[in-house]
Parts: C-alpha cells; structure tokens; sequence
C-alpha cells in the first residue's frame, strides 16, 4: 500500500501538469475516476469544476497601488505600513525580507518576525549593513537561527558605493511587497513612497530566485 502523503502529492503534481493541459477536462476526469473507484460521474464532474477553481484562482495576479503619503493625502491607495504588518501576521510558511535602512520604528515587525520564526514559519532577513541593525536583532538572533537567517551584502570590489538597495516583502512565495519605502520612520510614515503589492506565485518565485543566487554567488553571507 502506498504511503497516503506520498500519493496525494505525487497525484496533486499529476493533476497540476493535466490541468495546463489542451485536454485537461478528460485527462483530469480520467485521473479522478482511476483514484476514486466510488466517485459518481456526477461528483467527478463536480471534483473537476472545484479542482479547475483553485487553479484558476492560483495563477491569478493582483496588483495593488501602496503608498507612504501625509495623512492629509486623499489618495485611494492601501497604506505601506498596515500591508507589511498584514504580509507578516499572515504568513504561514516563510518570510523573506530585505531592508537596506531599518530603524527602531520597525521593532514592532521585527518582534512579529520572531514570534513567526519560533512558530517554524522560515524567515531570510536580507540587509545592506549588519553592524546598523545589530542591535535590533539582540533579542532575536540568537533564539532562532533554525528558522530565522539573517544574510548581510558582501559588497562589490569594483564599486564602493554599489549596496543591497531592494525594498522587498514576499510572504508564502505568493505575496509580494516591491517598494520604494526603507523600514524607518520615514519610509513607513514620513516621506512619499510608492510601491506595489503583487499576488503571483509566478513572480514572487522569479523574485526569490534572485536572492537565492546571491546566496549561491556568495554576493550575501550569513551572519
């Protein structure tokens, strides 16, 4: 008898690849009726609007305007610091931050951070300048190093001016913060910033891989 996780997963990745398929609707049905003997023509049908659902609902990207701007600003557009608070409360798996500045004002978020890390959610904290951020880090750094990786800019050879720059929060490799906006009273409150809140595995994933092949190049160390 097969092992109950493995099949779930070894048939969720079969009907990922039919569902991209020309002839998804029979080869899903097919599959369907292959691992449950007792499902009803009538229920597969069903099954596959409800699976064809999901995954239509997945690959679809939003995008929404957020911005740092005076209260008196009457602009429609979500608030930068609610939505990093709302990213970070609600991840369930990982966290990937970059900060190039990060002040005091974030300490709130980052004791957010830390409760996620010993909760097992995987949290890649990417900065420009270790010794800056040390002491923010004191009551966390050393707890959680399992969960919570802190990895710092190497910096460049050629260019002394060059710097880790990005401003970026993707939460579950599925929602993505790209901003203008650094992590301190100004960036959170005082100055106008713009940046773009993205729902897209797709491009949350084309993001992440940029960091991992800093980490494989060695452009970022762990600390």
């Amino acid at each position: 008898m097969r092992d109950q996780s493995l099949a779930i997963d070894v048939l969720a990745d079969e009907l990922h690849d039919l569902l991209s398929g020309d002839n998804r609707n029979v080869e899903v049905t097919r599959l369907l009726k292959t691992e449950f003997h007792s499902l009803t023509d009538e229920d597969t049908v069903k099954l596959y609007k409800l699976i064809n659902t999901l995954a239509v609902q997945q690959n679809t990207e939003i995008l929404e305007i957020v911005t740092t701007t005076p209260v008196s600003f009457n602009i429609r557009t979500r608030k930068t610091r609610p939505v990093i608070e709302e990213l970070l409360m609600g991840a369930k798996k990982s966290i990937l931050l970059t900060g190039y500045s990060i002040s005091d004002h974030f300490e709130e978020s980052l004791k957010i951070i830390n409760n996620k890390s010993k909760q097992g959610v995987i949290v890649e904290l990417f900065v420009n300048k270790y010794e800056s951020i040390r002491s923010l880090l004191t009551d966390i750094e050393h707890t959680n190093r399992k969960f919570l990786k802190v990895y710092e800019y190497s910096g460049n050879s050629d260019d002394r001016m060059a710097s880790l720059h990005a401003k970026t929060i993707i939460v579950d490799s599925i929602k993505m913060l790209i901003s203008s906006a650094n992590l301190s009273f100004h960036g959170l409150e005082g100055n106008i910033e713009i940046g773009v809140l993205i729902t897209s595995k797709e491009k949350a994933v084309q993001v992440q891989e940029i960091f991992s092949d800093l980490k494989r190049r060695n452009i970022v160390r762990l600390i």
